[in-house]
């Protein structure tokens, strides 16, 4: 496919491909269907509309949109435009404290004074911060444009889309990506799964998140695919829509990361004689956040009686930087898990194979090869190349890679300084398979030791068997005391039995680690701060602490 722009591949498939397009599944399960050339007939008449405002090739303009439908419509009027989109998540309420409005005005400082297009009943709900109204556009406005709007020349280096990072450990970051980096990953992506006109994509991951977007909506289309979308809020309310909708429309491709299978899970456990059919699936992708083994055993179990094959699971490696996808497990194959030896692990760096009896091990999962023209290594921290099983920092390089971020030359300096996208993961290779072990800045240092936030979580949770997502620890230098001091967060209220169970967290931690957890802090779900894929933001969860927001447990 020699597509060199993003409307190159629109154009395309209105013409191979008149019948096929988009189903947008609504909560009662109904489906409201957008052909190919139904989506560019609305995207030119948005265009005209956004002309008329006075939008021009080199704008920007932030995307704050209720439905997909809205969003994907918005989003290829920009494409055909040479208008620069970036997608966020619609504010859905609008109380004090509302996150979805904070990173919305945060990315307007950002992007430079952008146009900011919002559903129709946002403008008089919504007052924000510093955003001047009369960069406010109700997107209602926008489908009586008349007449053909102005398509204006474009190169494949041009700036196409400003993809806002998930913030899972700072504050979003606005990632410029152009025509060139979104085409030649897709182009990786078709070929390392083998996709197809004939393939049926059903996601519910949001489109504001690189692999809702990029993954299941650009990739499709470029191919020709028919595929589905659900709002993400009506999967978290009804996990259903979405295994109904791969059952009833044999999908062949989806996703699915840790966040959703603990949703599954749950869910699968409650419903009584469900009817579903998934033995169409052949590929879920299983990414976006690191990889519980344990979540990732019970999803596939609890799917199994449906024809859920084990071998369709798809371990992932990718980030908004590099577009999306870095790398793939083997197609085909069922996903790799093994232990670890946990001491040399985390005190040394070095990933030794377990014995079958060690009790002391880290379970990770193998998250493949990188993608064919996708470069991929590991460095100290003197920046030069490790060997095989040594942790270091991964890094990536090629042509699907960002150039940097948006008015953000230090940013820029910081994970681009040397040609290569210094990920601010750590990992290791095995046999050329890259094994993720943390985020650098989640990594907590205490006695000398680096520890990992999620890998504590998980040696603090299994004793008592606390469901993924439910217990967070996270840590802030105290200058004080010159040390990380603890924080054990848990989904509950301070009663009795919370105290209980932060009792025997302690001293799950002291056993297996010799650690003493510092402060204890019962929390609401609700209060969780989540980046677009579900990550959570666990500086956010520290900050907050620190300004006092939340009440500690009396232990």
């Amino acid at each position: 496919m020699s597509h060199r722009l993003l409307p190159d591949l629109l154009d395309f498939s209105v013409q191979a491909f008149p019948g096929k397009g988009i189903g947008f599944i609504l909560p009662d399960a109904s489906i409201r269907f957008v052909t190919y050339p139904e989506l560019l007939d609305q995207a030119l008449k948005t265009l005209k509309g956004l002309q008329n405002q006075g939008l021009t090739a080199g704008d920007r303009m932030i995307l704050a949109l209720e439905t997909g439908e809205e969003a994907l419509t918005a989003i290829w009027a920009g494409f055909l435009g040479g208008i620069i989109p970036a997608l966020v998540q619609a504010p859905r309420a609008f109380s004090d404290y509302n996150p979805a409005i904070e990173r919305i005005e945060k990315i307007f400082q950002i992007l430079d004074n952008p146009f900011v297009l919002v559903s129709h009943r946002h403008p008089e709900n919504w007052v924000p911060n510093g955003i001047p109204e009369s960069n406010l556009i109700d997107f209602s406005d926008l489908s009586a444009g008349c007449g053909m709007p102005d398509i204006p020349e474009m190169k494949p280096d041009d700036l196409a889309l400003i993809q806002c990072s998930s913030g899972s450990t700072a504050d979003p970051k606005g990632i410029r990506l152009t025509h060139r980096n979104i085409l030649a990953n897709i182009r990786d992506i078709i070929e390392g799964i083998g996709l197809t006109q004939q393939d049926i994509s059903v996601s519910w991951m949001p489109l504001y998140h690189d692999m809702g977007l990029i993954g299941f909506h650009i990739t499709p289309t470029m191919v020709g695919c028919q595929h589905y979308f659900i709002d993400p809020a009506d999967f978290v309310k009804n996990p259903s829509l979405w295994l109904d909708t791969l059952s009833s429309q044999r999908g062949t491709i989806t996703g699915c990361p840790n966040f959703g299978q603990t949703l599954v899970n749950r869910y699968v456990r409650r419903k009584k004689n469900p009817q579903w059919d998934l033995s169409s699936l052949r590929v879920l992708f299983n990414g976006a956040e690191p990889i519980s083994a344990g979540t990732m055993r019970e999803f596939l179990s609890a799917l199994s009686p449906f024809g859920l094959l084990p071998a369709s699971m798809c371990p992932a490696y990718g980030l908004a930087e590099a577009t999306l996808a870095v790398t793939f497990a083997p197609l085909e194959k069922e996903a790799e898990v093994l232990r670890f030896q946990r001491t040399p692990l985390i005190r040394e760096g070095k990933a030794i194979v377990a014995e079958p009896e060690d009790e002391q091990v880290v379970e990770l999962v193998n998250l493949g090869h990188p993608l064919t023209h996708c470069a991929l290594r590991v460095t100290g921290e003197d920046g030069v190349e490790i060997r095989e099983g040594s942790v270091g920092s991964v890094q990536v390089q090629g042509d699907h890679v960002s150039s940097g971020y948006y008015g953000n030359a230090e940013a820029t300096r910081q994970t681009f300084p040397d040609g290569w996208l210094h990920t601010g993961d750590l990992g290791f290779l095995r046999n050329g398979d890259l094994f993720i072990v943390g985020r650098i800045k989640d990594v907590i240092f205490i006695n000398g030791i680096n520890f990992y936030a999620h890998d504590l979580e998980r040696v603090a949770s299994a004793p008592e068997e606390i469901p993924p997502g439910k217990l967070i620890i996270a840590a802030y230098f105290d200058e004080k005391v010159g040390r990380d001091k603890l924080l054990v967060f848990l989904i509950g209220s301070d009663h009795a039995s919370t105290r209980t169970t932060f009792l025997k967290i302690k001293h799950n931690l002291k056993q297996s680690l010799g650690l003493h957890p510092d402060t204890f802090i019962p929390i609401r779900s609700s209060d969780i701060p989540r980046t677009s894929s579900g990550k959570i933001q666990r500086y956010k969860l520290v900050n907050r602490f620190l300004q006092g927001k939340y009440r500690v447990a009396k232990m």
